[in-house]
Order: structure tokens, then C-alpha cells, then sequence
């Protein structure tokens, strides 16, 4: 039994160093994340086979939250339970979130006006994620309709409260006009241990409460605690990776009126040095709670603390919900409906990432006369950023380095 255990330590050890390794070099998103993770768990260690990391990711994407993440952890979890599993969340986070925390420090303390042409090279880049994500769907006139019904809706009415009603509008129309042939099952889930959603779901509910609750008589407590629950919620109903919480963000703490937490120039900075980090794309909440704590009126030492409630909030649900649903995913894999659903969901996300788009467009033409030499640089900017994308292979980090020398050289 000793001999078994020391076995199981040394292989947790050199997988938790692997993923120390990926985290420092994951560019590039969700995709490159899941080839990375194929190369050094499937090809080199062996820890799993591709059907397995297929199989895993699959259910990570019908799930809410951080996909490639959640993979991630899921992988871990198979391994070496929850225990090895929430190692490797931290772990695979830590060099995103210190990064992200380091931006949103450094942005609220010196000259933005470098990272003026952030804007449209963040537009591009998301952008070009929406078009991706679009031939990526079933290529069906439900699906086309449910993403031009969300884009809408979420671009005329700037409001959070639509994005769980456009979620579960998508499934629902999925569910009951979509293609695939439905074959009901009514086979009951035994033995399912509710106790991990129980805690996702108490978390929200006790964090919304004990921020209404302490709204009037305790701002200093409550503002964290508000900023915890509005991310955590976001994290909760996020499908479709980071670029659709970009849209959440944009809604909720810049276009929103009652918050505004972030300018648009913030946000869009954000977004654009966001490509040149590594890791989990996720991280954009860390910065903008770091963000907002500033416009509250805390020090860097409270924005440190905002940094850290970004990161904990936005990852927690996704992880309770693996914690959850991965012993029962052989059962769950069985019913179609949960299928079916999947793609009026996706659908409906997407739609969201594409008013994201439209906001980010919108809010930077506002600001920017096209027919000025700024605005002329940033339409060409545009336009390189999204050839690079699709015909040249380079690191984004790079289009943002140099995106940024040139808002330094053009004044």
C-alpha cells in the first residue's frame, strides 16, 4: 500500500509539473489549449487516450464555465481525484491571474494613451473568434435565427438580467424544434451526490443576499461581496469560453448604466493585452475587478484583493460543477435532451459573442473620428489584425507588442 501511494505522489507530482509548464505557454485559447493538453497527457504521457480527452472536453462544452479549464480539471479528477484536481486549477490559473493583475494595476496608473489602438486589434480578435465559432455550429436556419435573436436583444437592450432568459429561450426552441431526432429517456439518476451544485448554487444565493443585505449600512463590505456574486453569476451561465463572458463584461460593467464599473477604453485594453497572456482567457474578470475596485476608491492593496476575488469568483461554479457532474457523466452522456439543448445554447452564445462585436465597434467609433490619422491607423490595425489571424501563424503576443508601439510612436 505504501508503495502504491509513493507511486500515486510521483505521478501527481510530475503531472502537476506539466501543467506548471503549459501554463506559462498556453497562447492562443481553448484550442490551443486542448492541443496542448493532447501532446503532453495523450502523446507523451499517456495519462489518457484521445477518446478520453475528446470525450472530456465534450462534456465540458455542454457545460457552463471555463471549457478548456474545466478539461483540465476533469483530467485531474480522473487521476488523481478532487484533491489533485483543485491543485491543478490553481496551478494552471496562477500565471494568468498575476498577469492580469499586474495589467490592471499598470493601466490605472500610467498613460493609457499607448494602448489607444488596443481597440480595434481587441475587436478583430474577437471578431474573428465569433466567425470561428459560427461555422463551428449546426449549420441550420434555427441556429442562425437563435444567434441573430441574441445578438439583438442583448445589443438594443444593454441589461444582464436577458442573459439567462436568452439561455434558457435557446434551449428550450432547441429542444423542441431542433433537428436531431429526440428519443426520450426516462431511465432515473441514482445515486447522484447533489452536495458539490447544492454549494454552487448556496453560494450565489448567500452572496447576492449578504450584498443587498449590507448595500446601505456596510459599502465597504458590500461592494466586494456585490463584485463576487455579479462574476460568479457570469461564471455560472458562461457558455462558450471566454470570448462570450467578454460580452457579459461589457454589458454588465461598462454599458450597463446603474454600474459602469470599467470605461470602454479599460475594457477593450483589457481584452487586447489579455491575448498576449497565457492561460485561461477567464482571467479578463480578474482585471476587471481589479479595475473597478480602483474607480471604488481602493488602494493597490485593495485591488490585489479585487484581482483575487475576480479569479476565485469566475472559476469556482465551473469547478463545483465538474466536482459534480463528472462521477454521473456516464449517465448524464445518455439523455438526449441534454444534447439537444447544447445547441440551441451554443447558438444563443454566440449570438451574444457577436453583439460584443457590434457594442465594441459602436463604442469606439463614438470616441474616434474615422477621418482622423488615429482613425485611420485603427482601421488599418483592423484589417492586419484579422489577415494575421487567419493566413499567418503568429503568436498574438506579438500583434500585441506591436500594436502597442505604435499607439507609442504615433502620438
Amino acid at each position: 500500500m505504501a508503495l502504491n501511494n509513493t507511486i500515486q505522489f510521483k505521478r501527481n507530482l510530475i503531472f502537476l509539473k506539466d501543467i506548471a509548464k503549459i501554463s506559462l505557454t498556453a497562447f492562443g485559447g481553448p484550442e490551443m489549449h486542448i492541443a496542448l493538453f493532447q501532446k503532453k497527457f495523450v502523446e507523451q504521457r499517456a495519462n489518457l487516450t484521445t477518446k478520453e480527452l475528446i470525450e472530456l472536453n465534450s462534456l465540458c462544452q455542454i457545460l457552463p464555465g471555463p471549457s478548456s479549464t474545466q478539461t483540465l480539471i476533469a483530467i485531474a479528477f480522473k487521476m488523481g481525484g478532487p484533491g489533485l484536481a483543485f491543485l491543478s486549477l490553481l496551478i494552471w490559473v496562477f500565471p494568468a491571474a498575476v498577469l492580469m493583475s499586474g495589467f490592471a494595476i499598470l493601466t490605472s496608473r500610467i498613460d493609457i494613451g499607448i494602448f489607444k489602438f488596443i481597440a480595434p486589434m481587441a475587436i478583430a480578435f474577437v471578431g474573428f473568434s465569433a466567425l470561428k465559432m459560427t461555422k463551428l455550429i449546426s449549420q441550420t436556419r434555427l441556429s442562425y435565427l437563435l444567434i441573430l435573436i441574441s445578438m439583438v436583444v442583448s445589443f438594443v437592450f444593454h441589461t444582464p438580467y436577458l442573459f439567462p432568459i436568452l439561455l434558457v429561450f435557446g434551449a428550450f426552441i432547441n429542444v423542441n424544434f431542433g433537428i436531431r431526432n429526440f428519443i426520450p429517456n426516462n431511465t432515473p439518476l441514482l445515486k447522484i451526490r447533489w452536495a458539490n451544485l447544492t454549494l454552487m448554487l448556496s453560494i450565489l444565493v448567500f452572496a447576492a443576499l449578504v450584498g443587498w443585505a449590507t448595500k446601505n449600512n456596510f459599502p465597504s463590505i458590500s461592494e466586494p461581496i456585490r463584485l463576487f456574486e455579479n462574476v460568479y453569476r457570469m461564471g455560472s451561465m458562461v457558455f462558450g469560453g471566454g470570448n462570450v463572458l467578454y460580452s457579459m463584461i461589457l454589458t454588465e460593467f461598462v454599458e450597463f448604466k446603474q454600474k459602469q464599473y470599467l470605461t470602454y477604453q479599460e475594457f477593450t485594453t483589457g481584452v487586447g493585452l489579455l491575448q498576449a497572456v497565457p492561460g485561461p482567457t477567464f482571467t479578463i474578470a480578474t482585471y476587471s475587478i481589479g479595475i473597478a475596485m480602483k474607480k471604488m476608491g481602493y488602494d493597490i492593496w485593495g485591488q490585489l484583493v479585487g484581482c483575487g476575488i475576480g479569479t476565485f469568483a469566475v472559476f469556482l461554479p465551473g469547478t463545483l460543477l465538474i466536482f459534480f457532474v463528472y462521477p454521473i457523466w456516464g449517465k448524464i452522456k445518455a439523455y438526449p435532451i441534454v444534447y439537444r439543448s447544447l445547441d440551441g445554447i451554443i447558438a444563443t452564445s454566440i449570438g451574444f459573442l457577436w453583439s460584443s462585436v457590434f457594442l465594441m465597434a459602436k463604442g469606439f467609433l463614438d470616441k474616434n473620428s474615422i477621418n482622423s490619422l488615429n482613425g485611420t491607423v485603427s482601421l488599418l490595425i483592423f484589417a492586419c489584425t484579422i489577415i494575421v489571424l487567419k493566413y499567418l501563424k503568429v503568436p498574438p503576443i506579438f500583434i500585441v507588442l506591436i500594436t502597442v508601439l505604435i499607439g507609442f510612436l504615433i502620438k
